[in-house]
């Protein structure tokens, strides 16, 4: 048996996804992932967020501080820049906090 059209495994991958339709829960995922892992001073925002959300390039985020939020309310177009560019996309077009 011939082989025709092998595919690497990062092909196989990228493949499935798609047609597994995976893509939009994967990237919540990671971006709400990368959320978490973020550290704004000594402050890591997984420490202090219960909840997260990733949708329509909206990510929300409801904090358990409301220093933190009022602190954050400041910096939330740096902390979107600095997603995005992780990310290496422009997926997040604003960051809500409540």
């Amino acid at each position: 048996m011939k082989r025709e059209k092998t595919k690497s495994i990062g092909e196989a991958i990228t493949a499935y996804v798609q047609e597994s339709n995976l893509g939009e829960g994967l990237l919540q995922a990671r971006i709400c992932g990368m959320w978490d892992a973020l550290t704004i001073g000594q402050i890591r925002l997984g420490d202090y967020t219960a909840s997260r959300s990733f949708r329509d390039g909206v990510l929300r985020c409801k904090l358990k501080s409301s220093v933190v939020r009022a602190h954050l309310q400041t910096l939330l177009e740096d902390i979107r820049v600095q997603l995005n560019k992780q990310l290496g996309e422009d997926d997040i077009r604003q960051i809500k906090l409540t």
